[in-house]
C-alpha cells in the first residue's frame, strides 16, 4: 500500500507547495489535504482512513496545533506527526507530544526529503509488525506485538490482545498465520497461535501466556517446542 500523507495548513500556498515538493519526493504518496484542525480531527477519527504522516501547521487562526495532534494521538498513536511552522519558538511544546519532527517554512527541500526518507523508512519497518483485517467494514490495523494469542472459534478469528481486549474477524487460523511474522508467532493447536515473544512458560503439553494456559496439541507438539526454542536462542543475550 503506498504511504498516505496528510497536511494540515490554513495557507492554501503552502499545501500547494508542501503538495508539489513530496510528489517530486514520490509520486506513488496519496497525499490528502485539510485547511482546518477540525476537518481533519473528523477524518482521522474514522477508522477507515488510515493517515501514515501527518504535516501539521502548528498555529492555525482559532486552532491550537498542539491540542490538535493531541487529538490525532488520541486514536492514531502511530501517525508520524512533522509540525511545519514560520518559527522554531514551539520546539519545546512539540517535542512535549512526541511529534516526530519539525519542519521550518519557507521549506528546505532537503531537509524535508531528510525527514520523509527516515518517516518512510520507519513505516517500512512497522509494516512487518502490522496485519490488517475487516470486521463488519471496519478496517483494523493491528500491532502483533501487542497480540497476547490468537484463537479460532465458530468460524471467528478472534485476536486477543495485551491491554485486554479482543478484536475479531471472518477467517481461517491456516491464512492469518501466512500473514505473521514467522518466528515471533507458534502455531500450537489447530485453534490457536501464540505470541512466543509473551510465553512466560513452557509445559509438556502446554504455553501458559500471563494467566492464560494454551494447550498445544499433539500434532504440533513438536515443532511448537522447537519454534520456541528456536525463538529463545535467537533473541539470546549474548553481551
Amino acid at each position: 500500500m503506498p504511504v498516505r500523507i496528510a497536511i494540515c495548513d490554513d495557507t492554501e500556498e503552502d499545501v500547494a507547495l508542501l503538495t508539489e515538493a513530496i510528489y517530486s519526493y514520490d509520486s506513488t504518496i496519496d497525499i490528502i489535504s485539510f485547511t482546518d484542525g477540525e476537518s481533519l480531527i473528523g477524518e482521522i477519527m474514522d477508522p477507515e482512513n488510515d493517515v501514515d504522516i501527518l504535516f501539521l501547521d502548528i498555529y492555525m487562526p482559532g486552532t491550537d496545533g498542539i491540542d490538535i495532534a493531541r487529538k490525532v494521538q488520541s486514536v492514531k498513536d502511530d501517525v508520524r506527526i512533522i509540525f511545519i511552522s514560520s518559527s522554531s519558538e514551539y520546539y519545546a511544546q512539540a517535542y512535549e507530544v512526541f511529534a516526530f519532527n519539525y519542519l521550518l517554512k519557507p521549506f528546505d527541500r532537503k531537509r524535508l526529503y531528510e525527514i520523509l526518507n527516515r518517516a518512510v523508512t520507519e513505516l517500512k519497518k512497522d509494516s512487518t509488525t502490522k496485519i490488517c483485517f475487516t470486521y463488519k467494514s471496519t478496517v483494523y490495523r493491528v500491532d502483533c506485538r501487542e497480540i497476547f494469542y490468537i484463537e479460532s472459534r465458530d468460524k471467528l478469528i478472534l485476536y486477543h490482545m495485551v491491554y485486554g481486549s479482543t478484536l475479531q474477524c471472518y477467517g481461517k487460523l491456516d491464512d492469518i498465520e501466512k500473514e505473521l511474522p514467522d518466528r515471533n508467532f507458534i502455531r500450537c493447536h489447530k485453534s490457536y497461535i501464540v505470541n512466543a515473544s509473551l510465553i512466560t512458560e513452557m509445559g509438556n503439553n502446554y504455553f501458559r501466556i500471563g494467566q492464560i494456559m494454551i494447550s498445544i496439541s499433539k500434532k504440533y507438539l513438536k515443532h511448537a517446542k522447537e519454534q520456541y526454542y528456536a525463538y529463545l536462542f535467537s533473541n539470546m543475550d549474548t553481551r
